[in-house]
């Protein structure tokens, strides 16, 4: 059980790889607004997630197991705890478990970055697209707490 552990967390480890390899060519996309190229990494992305989504199963399932093995595991236990039981693969899970968190908070917060720039991004394109379509947000809220928005046409629709 425990070798199978070992190879779903190096698997896990694999995948989030790619996906922090894939964070990083997001935000050179994002500023370089080339929406082919976003485009076609979010879709690698969501193959991704779903990859990772079935591994990540996979290893609670077997943690299950493991857990339901080996009483003198606890739910208080962290796994970190739990790999002394694993006797000579206890390193290498321990190893494995840390690469994989690192990568996961590398991409969280390569995905907070992106998202940061994708906000920005969408918020000077509407911004423009109310320049050019006449629409302007009062600096005040109206009733209700609605922003007041108004129109103006900039555009002859007879002609």
């Amino acid at each position: 059980m425990w070798q199978e552990l070992l190879k779903i967390l190096r698997k896990l480890s694999s995948d989030y790889g790619v996906v922090a390899a894939l964070g990083k060519e997001k935000h050179r996309a994002l500023v370089g607004v080339d929406m082919k190229t976003l485009d076609r990494l979010i879709k690698r992305e969501a193959d991704l997630a779903s990859s990772i989504q079935k591994t990540e199963s996979a290893r609670q399932e077997l943690c299950l197991k493991i857990i339901k093995a080996y009483p003198s595991i606890t739910p208080e236990m962290k796994m970190q705890e739990a790999y002394q039981l694993a006797g000579p693969l206890a390193c290498e899970l321990k190893s494995a478990h840390e690469a994989l968190t690192k990568l996961v908070e590398d991409v969280k917060s390569q995905a907070e970055i992106n998202n940061i720039l994708a906000m920005g991004a969408l918020g000077a394109v509407n911004q423009r697209l109310g320049q050019i379509g006449g629409v302007s947000v009062d600096p005040v809220y109206g009733r209700g707490g609605r922003e007041n928005v108004s129109h103006r046409q900039n555009f002859e629709y007879d002609a």
